[in-house]
């Protein structure tokens, strides 16, 4: 009798044990399961919000242009776009992307707004920065959404103070061993009009013509019947975050979806090249989607586009 007590009791003990361990196993799973996630988040806020933001990629394009002057060939273009300078873009973020375009010696710098978010105190610190370039070519601009909102007519001021062009619906003829192409410009799609017409007037019909728009989308409305070879974009800044394996963002601030997310995308009419832009806006983050200062090198192409 009580050495079958004794042995119950031991059964007892030993289930409640095996019971215990696997309570503390549970528990322990649970917790590192917990503490994973916190770390994975954690990590996740510190790529997106510290390090990504300032992990500046150069893209280097080669684009075809019909019928592009020998003088042309090789000729290269450095887009910045997106800047938005102000709270979460500091100033001395804006001279470093001015330094490292500087050592990139590109031909023709093309500034294609939203220098600051939307506060005028950050246009004249932003756009005198971005006047520093030094192409031999010189350096033309355009207004954004943003610019707009913050203050356009300073922001134009401050520009031409420093003798940069804004070519609102309108163009400058870059010039190369008595050859030339033209760059021309509208106005932006959500805070401006866009008169192409009047930025491609008294332009030779068989003139090479890139076209600076902020928004990608007008695009989509540029008339087949007038020649634009190639149009250079930026305002949905690649998403900001995309999603990894696919490179999808979430958001892209075009009523066409992932189309105008980033990079170069080629229409019946015409070309489009969408850069992700260096600064922020919104949330002050970027995941899978670095800031993006854009060479694009022109090379000669007989197709019609």
């Amino acid at each position: 009798m009580h050495f079958s007590f004794y042995n119950h009791a031991k059964r007892d003990y030993a289930t409640l044990s095996v019971a215990m361990e696997r309570s503390d196993f549970m528990l322990s799973r649970r917790q590192f399961l917990k503490g994973a996630v916190a770390v994975g988040i954690a990590g996740f806020a510190a790529n997106s919000i510290l390090y990504e933001p300032r992990r500046i990629i150069v893209e280097r394009k080669t684009i075809s242009i019909n019928n592009l002057p020998d003088a042309f060939e090789g000729f290269r273009i450095c887009q910045i776009t997106d800047v938005h300078h102000g709270p979460f873009v500091s100033l001395n973020f804006v001279k470093e992307i001015v330094d490292i375009v500087d050592r990139l010696s590109p031909d023709l710098v093309a500034l294609t707004g939203d220098y600051v978010d939307y506060s005028h105190k950050y246009i004249t610190p932003a756009v005198t920065a971005l006047c520093r370039f030094k192409p031999q070519y010189g350096i033309i601009s355009i207004l954004g959404n943003h610019d707009h909102l913050a203050d356009a007519e300073l922001t134009r001021e401050v520009f031409d103070r420093n003798k940069i062009p804004v070519i609102t619906n309108s163009h400058k003829l870059i010039e190369v061993k008595n050859n030339a192409i033209c760059i021309a410009g509208v106005g932006d799609l959500l805070e401006d009009t866009q008169d192409l017409k009047a930025a491609l007037h008294g332009v030779p019909p068989d003139m090479p013509r890139i076209l600076l728009s902020h928004n990608p989308d007008y695009a989509e409305v540029v008339p087949e019947t007038e020649r634009v070879d190639l149009v250079l974009a930026g305002h949905t800044h690649g998403g900001q975050v995309r999603l990894p394996f696919f490179s999808i963002a979430p958001v892209t601030q075009s009523h066409y979806g992932q189309k105008y997310a980033g990079g170069l995308v080629r229409l019946s009419h015409t070309q489009v090249y969408v850069s992700r832009g260096v600064g922020m806006v919104g949330l002050p983050v970027r995941f899978n989607c670095p800031p993006e200062i854009t060479v694009i090198t022109l090379t000669k192409s007989h197709q019609q586009v």
